[in-house]
């Protein structure tokens, strides 16, 4: 006859191993009191619903922490799958990004301006604006 545990989450009798309740040092039995699958979809559904402790959002975040979480579309190229996206300094989030995108504003310290001039290099423009870039960083201006 097989051993059977029920999980305090989901009220259900299940088997008494570790295939099917994480091992639990903490618990008497060795084994936690909820069941792998209640355990999986209460992390899932946390990891959508609430930020990481570290990231110390500012009050009133936690809407556009949600909506930014279950966004599927990058607001800058329209890709996927997104990340949620937010500010270091401030502590706001911006929204949703794909990985590509989120790091490419990483890689350039979050500065606008080092964007902009970025994006001028890309069109062949010097960061004057007004004359075209030589190789080997030499300008007509």
């Amino acid at each position: 006859m097989e051993l059977l545990k029920t999980c305090s989450r989901c009220k259900t009798e299940k088997p008494y191993n570790a295939a099917t309740f994480r091992l639990n040092k903490n618990k008497s039995s060795g084994l936690d009191s909820w069941c792998r699958e209640c355990a999986k979809d209460y992390r899932n559904n946390r990891r959508k619903t609430i930020a990481p402790k570290e990231w110390d959002l500012v009050a009133g975040q936690e809407e556009k922490f949600i909506l930014a979480k279950n966004s599927t579309v990058c607001i800058i190229c329209g890709g996927g799958p997104t990340v949620v996206d937010h500010d270091h300094t401030n502590r706001v989030i911006r929204g949703p990004l794909c990985q590509r995108c989120n790091m490419g504003l990483g890689h350039f310290r979050d500065d606008p301006e080092l964007l902009e001039f970025a994006a001028m290099y890309l069109r062949g423009v010097c960061a004057c604006g007004q004359c075209n870039t030589v190789w080997g960083g030499s300008h007509d201006c």
